[in-house]
C-alpha cells in the first residue's frame, strides 16, 4: 500500500498544473487558532482533497494571498504555503530574534527584530523553496512592506530596500541615504524619503537592468513628500514645489519644479497628477506618454510590463509577471490562458509549454491603459530535427535554414531560457534567418494555432 501511494504522488508531482487564483499562485489557505497552535487548511485541486497541518507555539500570525505568515514568543519566523506540485505545505524557518514583529504582504513576508534585525523571505514556486535575505542590523530599523517591496530607515537615517529579482532566483538589497532624521515612504514600487533637512531622492528596481535606481531631487528646507501611483511631489516651507517620476525609456528620473509660491498648498497625487492650490486657485501638472512634466494637464497612465519566463523549458511552466506603472490605481493581467490576476504583480503557473502573450490592463478613476508581453515557454523535450518530423532545421554559416512539408508560416526561433530570439513569418515551404547565433540548443516552432510542429536543434558552430 505505501508503494503505490509514493508512486501516485510522484506521478501528480510530474504534472503542471494551471492555477487561477486572483493573486495568482498558491490555493487559499484558511486558518483556525486554538490557543498558541493554528492549523492550516487548503484544498488540493490535483488529489481532490483537503489537507491541514497544525503549528505550535504561534505567538502571532497574518495570513494573505495564500501565503501565512507566522512568529514565535522567541522570534522564529515562519513562512507557509502550499504548493500543489508537491502537494503539501511548504514550511520555511528565516530569524531567530526575539521581539520580532512580522508583516505579510502581496506575497512577501518581512520581519525586524528589537535589535534591528531586517530581512524578508518570498516563496519561489519553480524552485520550490522559501528564499530569504537579511538587509540590515541597524538599530532602530523601522519596516515597510509594499507591492512586493521591503524598504527601512534606521534611526541614525541610514535608509535601504530589497526586492525579489525571480530572473536572477535572488533578493537584490541596496543604501541609499544615511542623512539624519530621514523619514521614508513605499507604495506601487517607489521608496521615497526626505531628512530633516529637506534632502529628497527615490528610488525603483528597474528589471530590465536588474538594478536599484535611484535619484535626488530637492534639498529646499523644510521639505515634505507625498506618494503615489509612481509619482513623488514635495512642497518646501518657501512654497518651493515639484514632483519626479521615472522614465522607462531612458532609465532614469525625471523630475521638474512646478511653482515657487509662498501661498502653494502640500500637494496631492489623484491618478498620477500633481494637484494643489495657491492664490491663483488650482493647479496641476501631468506626466504625459511622451515622458514630460506638463502644467494643466492629467497623467496618462503608463505601464511598464515585464512578463519573465521562469522556468526557462522545464517543468512546472512557472512565470512572473512584473507590473512598473505610472497614474495606476488598478491592475488587471490578463494571462493569454482564460486566467485573469488583479494584483500588481503576481508568480503565475501555466498547465501547459508554449507561447504566451500576456496583456496588462492599468487604470484609475478617469483613464486606463495597456501592455503587452510574451513569454515563451517552450519545452525542449522534442523530437531531435532529423528524427522523422516533418520540420527540419540546420544552421548554416551565418544563418538558420528552415523547411516543413507545408507552408511555414509563423516561425520563432526560442534559446534554452524561452528567449525568442528570432522570428518570421513565410508563405513558402523553406526560409532562411539571418544570423549570427550562439552556441547551444535552440527550439524552433513554425505554423499557425492548432497545426504547430516543434523542433529541437543544436548549434555548435
Amino acid at each position: 500500500m505505501r508503494i503505490s501511494t509514493l508512486f501516485v504522488v510522484i506521478q501528480i508531482a510530474c504534472v503542471s498544473h494551471a492555477q487561477n487564483y486572483t493573486w495568482g499562485w498558491g490555493p487559499e489557505i484558511y486558518v483556525n487558532q486554538i490557543g498558541s497552535t493554528i492549523t492550516c487548511t487548503a484544498f488540493d485541486p490535483v488529489l481532490d482533497m483537503t489537507r491541514t497541518q497544525s503549528f505550535a507555539a504561534v505567538s502571532n500570525w497574518i495570513h494573505e494571498d495564500g501565503v501565512v505568515a507566522t512568529v514565535s514568543l522567541v522570534g522564529t519566523v515562519q513562512g507557509i504555503v502550499y504548493d500543489i506540485e508537491l502537494g503539501n505545505f511548504s514550511v520555511g524557518q528565516f530569524n531567530s530574534f526575539t521581539g520580532t514583529t512580522i508583516t505579510n504582504r502581496a506575497g512577501v513576508i518581512g520581519w525586524v527584530s528589537t535589535s534591528g534585525t531586517l530581512g524578508a523571505a518570498i516563496y519561489d514556486p519553480f524552485q520550490h523553496q522559501w528564499r530569504s535575505g537579511q538587509f540590515s542590523t541597524n538599530s532602530g530599523n523601522q519596516l515597510h512592506n509594499r507591492d512586493g517591496v521591503v524598504s527601512w530607515v534606521s534611526s541614525a537615517g541610514v535608509v535601504g530596500a530589497a526586492v525579489y529579482d525571480p530572473a536572477l532566483s535572488s533578493w537584490r538589497s541596496e543604501q541609499f541615504s544615511t542623512n539624519s532624521g530621514n523619514t521614508v515612504r513605499n507604495a506601487d514600487g517607489v521608496v521615497a524619503w526626505v531628512s530633516s533637512a529637506g534632502s529628497i531622492g527615490a528610488a525603483l528596481y528597474d528589471p530590465s537592468l536588474h538594478a536599484w535606481r535611484s535619484g535626488q531631487f530637492s534639498t529646499n528646507a523644510g521639505n515634505a513628500t507625498v506618494l503615489g501611483q509612481g509619482v513623488v511631489a514635495w512642497k518646501s516651507t518657501s512654497g518651493s514645489l515639484g514632483a519626479a517620476a521615472y522614465d522607462f525609456e531612458t532609465n532614469a528620473w525625471e523630475s521638474e519644479q512646478f511653482s515657487s509660491a509662498v501661498s502653494n498648498s502640500m500637494p496631492t497625487i489623484t491618478g498620477g497628477t500633481v494637484e494643489w492650490t495657491n492664490t491663483n486657485g488650482s493647479q496641476r501638472y501631468g506626466y504625459t506618454s511622451a515622458h514630460q512634466w506638463q502644467n494643466n494637464t492629467v497623467t496618462s497612465p503608463q505601464c511598464e510590463y515585464y512578463p519573465i519566463n521562469v522556468s526557462g523549458s522545464a517543468e512546472p511552466y512557472i512565470a512572473y509577471l512584473w507590473c512598473l506603472s505610472i497614474g495606476a490605481s488598478s491592475y488587471s493581467h490578463n494571462c493569454d490562458d482564460g486566467h485573469t490576476i488583479t494584483r500588481r504583480w503576481g508568480w503565475k503557473a501555466y498547465a501547459n509549454d508554449g507561447v504566451y502573450y500576456p496583456t496588462l490592463q492599468i487604470s484609475n478613476t478617469s483613464s486606463s491603459g495597456t501592455c503587452a508581453g510574451e513569454l515563451a515557454l517552450i519545452s525542449t523535450q522534442v523530437e531531435d530535427g532529423n528524427a522523422g518530423a516533418a520540420l527540419k532545421a540546420f544552421f548554416l554559416e551565418g544563418g538558420l535554414q528552415i523547411w516543413n512539408s507545408v507552408p511555414l508560416g509563423p516561425v520563432q526561433v526560442f534559446d534554452t531560457s524561452g528567449r525568442c530570439v528570432a522570428r518570421t513569418s513565410a508563405n513558402a515551404n523553406a526560409c532562411e534567418l539571418p544570423g549570427p547565433f550562439a552556441p547551444g540548443v535552440y527550439a524552433i516552432r513554425a505554423g499557425a494555432t492548432g497545426s504547430v510542429s516543434t523542433l529541437r536543434v543544436c548549434n555548435a558552430r
